[in-house]
């Protein structure tokens, strides 16, 4: 492809690869391969060595050989690779079915046995579920070829990887289809080596058969028996005299019915000798009786031998003890009906789910919640019972119990009447002969979530008489601080005059005790005021009605630093829209309490007050450089604090407290959403 401007072409470095260096590329490559394909003595030594030459030359990354597994989930296993890129494949989940997982370039090669050819593999759709990974490890395109024996059979597939976009192109695709073909005639002339091999060795074997068979009878782990046309015996080995007891000379011939135990009839033996005289054969469980009368259980394979003119010269028995087996089997039966027991008792539903989303087993409550029958579930899946808007939870729920282990939700289940119930379904994995499944508990949390609508119906009416009780307490404290003012300060206002014409009255010079006294009267009055104002402003800051909070704020902290001797600093702005009067009047309290805990504990040379807005409402926060404390110790905090979390709650903000030892304290509320309108 052309560049748009000549400047581009020569300051921009080319990342399209020429033809020549595409051909140099695929040239050593294949040559490397075909060196691997004339040194190549095993099917799997030729894999890796293929994969190591493909991947040996510039810019191959990476090379794999992968097979297609004939599995449920039809998945892809590599059987080969190499390549500095080879960490590519660890974990990497790819099938061949029409799924997902198979429709990228190796699942279509394998499944359509054609070419998959991807010049970008960071913009092609087919690759988007490992995009990400090939990028990581530096892949930039790749192709995949389905390998076919000369017969016709997949044999294998070849994927390459290169760090180059558009590394091929058609003529060297058609050179490594080229490269195809030899690989499968080596593979097929392996094979073919192979086959004459293992026919030379069953030659050879069975040269030393009839050796072997003398010394196998003698030395076999079955207990076997040989008796004539008449059914006398003939011959046992020393597994059979271990098995039941008796010497050899003690049963040489005697009938084999000495050994019977009476546990079986006589069509039991009828059918058995039935059977030997229609196939030459009889297989089947039977207890006999040892010497010492112990019941033996074996499972007895009993065949009839004929000559070549096909006549019937002996009978030939193979005891093998299965007593213990069948110990085993009576004790697995018993853990069963326990284990199903179990599952029968629990109050919840129970079932066993298998890779594929069928059902293998269940209780008789799931039955009877579903109102399926068995027949039914054995054709259904757990997303039958889970509404639309709710199933693609449950899905990757169910994929993570597989891939993690265990997981829970809870999620309406509703049944085959169209009822939804809502239930907590505890899920876990289960590994069982080879083979992963999950086994789930589901209990009906109907009244659960009942009691919890209640607690939280119970807990709203709480938080609405604890805001009533707060806005009860700020009217008593206002109409309060409004009778301070109109009756107590005016009166002692009154008084300080009078004092004052007084003293006029009583002209000058005025005698030292009397002069002393009213000005004794004097002072306490002013100090009285003093207290009235501080009181007053406590019981309701002055100017927060009128000017706002961050006035109220800077007129309290000028009170307190003036009591208690260090510098606070307020700063801010005021919040618009106008906070209402239940939320100011609440973040004027938190930072009142915060500052009493500052004079009483922090002995704190400063402190910031900081009033401003944020993306999602307003923040407060009051800071010092106090002595700080360790907030995970049991020691800190008190009612002040916890009246600052109930404040903060009831006006649907968040309290948070910032502190460390040596490093002060922050009192930090943030309002994440408006305040109820309610006026005090």
């Amino acid at each position: 492809m052309l560049e748009r401007s000549t400047t581009k072409r020569t300051t921009r470095k080319r990342t399209r690869p020429s033809a020549a260096e595409r051909h140099n590329w695929v040239l050593a490559a294949i040559n490397e391969a075909h060196r691997a394909l004339v040194r190549a003595t095993s099917e799997t030594q030729l894999y890796q060595s293929i994969c190591e030459a493909l991947s040996s030359a510039e810019p191959f990354a990476l090379a794999t050989v992968c097979i297609a597994e004939q599995t449920p989930g039809r998945t892809v296993r590599v059987v080969a690779a190499a390549g500095k890129a080879i960490g590519y494949i660890e974990g990497l989940a790819v099938t061949w079915d029409d799924s997902p997982l198979g429709n990228g370039p190796m699942g279509r090669a394998i499944r359509t046995g054609e070419v998959q050819f991807n010049d970008d593999l960071a913009a092609d759709e087919r690759f988007s579920p490992w995009c990400a990974r090939a990028v990581a490890f530096g892949l930039r395109s790749s192709f995949v070829l389905p390998i076919c024996l000369p017969g016709g059979a997949l044999a294998m597939s070849l994927s390459v990887y290169s760090e180059r976009k558009t590394a091929f192109d058609a003529q060297q695709l058609e050179q490594f289809r080229r490269l195809g073909d030899d690989l499968a005639v080596c593979i097929e002339m392996l094979r073919t080596r192979s086959a004459l091999q293992a026919a030379l060795d069953r030659a050879e074997r069975q040269d030393k058969q009839l050796a072997v068979l003398e010394r196998a009878f003698e030395n076999s782990v079955a207990a076997v028996m040989v008796t004539d046309a008449h059914n006398r015996i003939v011959l046992i080995n020393p597994s059979f005299e271990k098995l039941f007891g008796y010497r050899r000379e003690e049963l040489l011939g005697r009938d084999p019915a000495l050994l019977a135990s009476g546990r079986h009839d006589s069509a039991y033996f009828q059918s058995m000798w039935e059977a030997l005289r229609t196939h030459g054969r009889w297989t089947g469980e039977i207890v006999n009786l040892g010497r010492d009368g112990r019941e033996i259980s074996c499972w007895l394979i009993l065949s009839a031998v004929r000559d070549a003119q096909d006549r019937l010269t002996h009978y030939i028995g193979s005891y093998r003890d299965v007593t213990a087996q069948i110990q085993s089997i009576e004790a697995l039966g018993r853990e069963q009906r326990f284990t199903e027991a179990i599952m029968e008792s629990m109050p919840g539903v129970v079932y066993f789910l298998d890779r594929d989303g069928r059902y293998r087993r269940w209780n008789r409550n799931f039955l009877e919640v579903t109102g399926c029958s068995a027949e039914q579930l054995q054709h259904m899946n757990p997303l039958d019972f889970i509404d639309s808007q709710h199933r693609q939870r449950v899905r990757e729920r169910i994929e993570r119990v597989f891939s993690q282990g265990e997981d829970s939700i809870e999620v309406p289940f509703v049944t085959r009447s169209g009822g939804a119930i809502p239930y907590l379904f505890t899920g876990r994995r289960l590994r069982f002969a080879g083979e992963d499944f999950l086994i789930d508990v589901g209990v009906d949390i109907s009244a659960r979530m009942a009691a919890e609508q209640a607690r939280d119906a119970h807990l709203q009416r709480l938080q609405a008489l604890s805001r009533q009780a707060l806005e009860i307490q700020e009217t008593e404290r206002q109409a309060l601080g409004r009778e301070l003012h109109d009756s107590v300060a005016q009166d002692v206002g009154a008084v300080s005059l009078n004092l004052a014409i007084l003293r006029g009255k009583l002209g000058q010079p005025l005698p030292g005790a009397i002069a002393q006294r009213l000005d004794d009267s004097q002072k306490l009055l002013e100090d009285c005021a003093l207290r009235l104002r501080n009181v007053m402003a406590e019981l309701r800051p002055p100017g927060l009605d009128e000017f706002g909070l961050l006035a109220a704020l800077r007129e309290h902290a000028y009170r307190v630093a003036e009591r208690a001797g260090f510098a606070v600093t307020v700063r801010g702005e005021e919040p618009q829209p106008p906070l209402t009067s239940t939320t100011a009047i609440a973040l004027f309290r938190i930072a009142q309490e915060a500052l009493t805990n500052v004079v009483k504990h922090a002995r704190a040379r400063q402190v910031l007050i900081t009033l401003e807005p944020t993306g999602r409402g307003t923040r407060l926060e009051v800071r010092d450089d106090g002595l700080g404390f360790d907030p995970a110790s049991r020691h800190h905090g008190g009612m002040g604090m916890l009246t600052m979390t109930e404040r903060a709650e009831l006006i649907g903000a968040h309290c948070a407290v910032d502190a460390t030892p040596g490093g002060g304290t922050g009192v930090i509320v943030t309002i994440l959403r408006p305040a109820e309108p309610t006026r005090i």
